[in-house]
């Protein structure tokens, strides 16, 4: 991105940051940008904010994935990298997402660092919160558990792939469980919070729970009994008690076959839009993709001609 069209997003992102106060902020890159323009706005936030400005990420779980599609003998060798821990192969691609960098390879470089954590999006067909093999196939690639939250849909109305609260809490019972020992698991990320708990299901369940804080119910809405319920689970002084189902044969995304990968990403979402076809049409018939038309055509309130001009801009 041009620096006169990058100072042009920037200065109003960074005037709002200033006026709310605000002490972080969540990164949902959903259109294909390059990793230098992510690493620019992630160096820009530091350096005008400081160390103690959280940044985070919200990839697809697509974004974390490696392709399984690769033959061993396709796949690329894992670099010796200077640093320690777990780290995901960057040179590995991934299966296919919504911000057109990879991720991978931002975490294992300078700007990795800066990263607080990735609130990953395990809905609207991009991952699947309703059990574990998603989040491990994740970590079995590389990624360490602490930095991986997983997001869920907290309505129906709110996206494709709701899970309800009982049968979320145990999911992430099992995930507490089974990553105590590495780090301890990332978390939950709920989307969205103004309706969460709101459904039918998850109020009868949430009635059954003992969600009383120092002798203070939390009852006081649906939206803080959700995430008490959740609290139940992330919170507890223990770990859950919880039975594994037995382990299947492994393979290089742990105990996730990569079928199971490549059913999961079957049919991917095309990004929705309000606007006309033919708005989105003429910008890829010049020669863009339908998620680029898309994105250009949110970022000028629908005007085609804006979009295109920004579109040759990058």
């Amino acid at each position: 991105m041009k620096t006169a069209s990058f100072e042009a997003y920037y200065a109003p992102l960074a005037t709002l940051i200033r006026t709310r106060s605000l002490q972080g902020l969540d990164l949902d890159i959903e259109e294909p940008v390059t990793l230098s323009t992510a690493t620019r706005l992630i160096s820009r936030l530091r350096a005008d904010f400081g160390p103690d400005f959280i940044i985070t990420l919200a990839p697809v779980a697509t974004a974390l994935l490696p392709d399984p599609r690769l033959t061993p003998a396709q796949r690329p060798p894992r670099p010796m990298l200077a640093a320690s821990g777990s780290m995901p192969n960057p040179l590995h691609p991934t299966l296919p997402h919504l911000s057109g960098f990879s991720y991978p390879e931002l975490e294992c470089s300078v700007f990795g660092r800066e990263i607080s954590w990735y609130n990953t999006q395990f809905y609207c067909g991009w991952g699947d919160a309703s059990s574990t093999q998603g989040y491990d196939a994740i970590v079995a690639a590389g990624w360490h558990p602490s930095r991986v939250v997983m997001g869920v849909v907290t309505n129906l109305g709110n996206g494709a792939g709701h899970v309800g609260l009982r049968e979320l809490r145990g999911v992430l019972a099992r995930l507490r469980t089974k990553y105590t020992g590495q780090g301890g698991f990332g978390g939950v990320m709920g989307w969205e919070w103004f309706n969460s708990g709101q459904t039918e299901t998850d109020m009868t369940h949430i009635a059954t729970l003992d969600i009383n804080t120092s002798g203070q119910s939390i009852r006081s809405s649906p939206q803080a009994s959700w995430v008490a319920a959740i609290g139940t689970v992330l919170r507890s002084e223990a770990p859950p008690l919880v039975v594994e189902q037995p382990a299947g044969p492994a393979s290089f995304l742990g105990n996730v076959t990569s079928e199971q990968i490549r059913q999961m990403v079957t049919q991917l979402p095309e990004p929705s839009t309000p606007w006309p076809n033919e708005k989105v049409d003429s910008l890829i018939a010049i020669g863009f993709e339908r998620h680029e038309a898309v994105a250009a055509l949110n970022a000028t309130d629908g005007n085609a001609e804006l979009a295109a001009n920004l579109l040759f801009e990058q």
